[in-house]
C-alpha cells in the first residue's frame, strides 16, 4: 500500500455539481490490490456529519480528491462511506472506492451540466473552458484565479 497526503476534497452530487468540503487533515491510500481500490480518510469539523451520514445511505457517490500538491489535477473517484467516527467536535470519515479515468469523465460531467443549463454555441464553449479550468485548479484564462 502507498499513502499520500489529501489536499483537496469535493463531493459531486447527483446533479453533477461539485461541493468543496473543507477538512483539517486527510490521507488517501492506494491499496495496490490489482483492482484500483483506494481508501480516503478525512478529518473534518462535525458540522459535515449530516452530509456524510446522508452519503453513507447511498451505495456509492462521486468524489474528487487532490493528492499531495494543491496544484495537481483532481482525481475522480466512485466511493462509499465505510465509517464515520466522532472525535471531540470533529469527525473522521473513511471512504473506499475506485479511481475513475479522469480526463474523459471530468469533461463529460462538466459538459452534461452545461447542456442541462441550456447553454450552446460560444456561451457553451466559454463556460466549459472556465469550469474545466476551475475543476482542475488552473488559473482562469483571463489571469484571474
Amino acid at each position: 500500500m502507498k499513502t499520500f497526503k489529501l489536499v483537496g476534497l469535493s463531493v459531486i452530487d447527483e446533479g453533477m455539481h461539485r461541493r468543496d468540503i473543507p477538512f483539517i487533515d486527510g490521507l488517501i491510500i492506494n491499496k495496490e490490490d490489482g483492482q484500483n481500490r483506494w481508501l480516503v480518510e478525512a478529518y473534518l469539523d462535525d458540522e459535515y456529519e449530516p452530509v456524510f451520514a446522508g452519503l453513507r445511505e447511498r451505495t456509492e457517490f462521486q468524489l474528487q480528491v487532490t493528492i499531495t500538491n494543491p496544484g495537481n489535477d483532481p482525481a475522480n473517484m466512485l466511493v462509499a462511506v465505510r465509517s464515520i467516527t466522532k472525535m471531540n467536535g470533529h469527525i473522521s470519515v473513511l471512504m473506499e472506492g475506485l479511481m475513475i479515468p479522469r480526463r474523459t469523465h471530468l469533461a463529460e460531467v462538466v459538459l452534461a451540466g452545461l447542456v442541462e443549463k441550456g447553454l450552446q454555441g460560444e456561451a457553451l464553449l466559454q463556460e466549459f473552458r472556465q469550469q474545466m479550468d476551475e475543476r482542475q485548479g488552473v488559473r482562469a484564462r483571463d489571469g484571474r484565479t
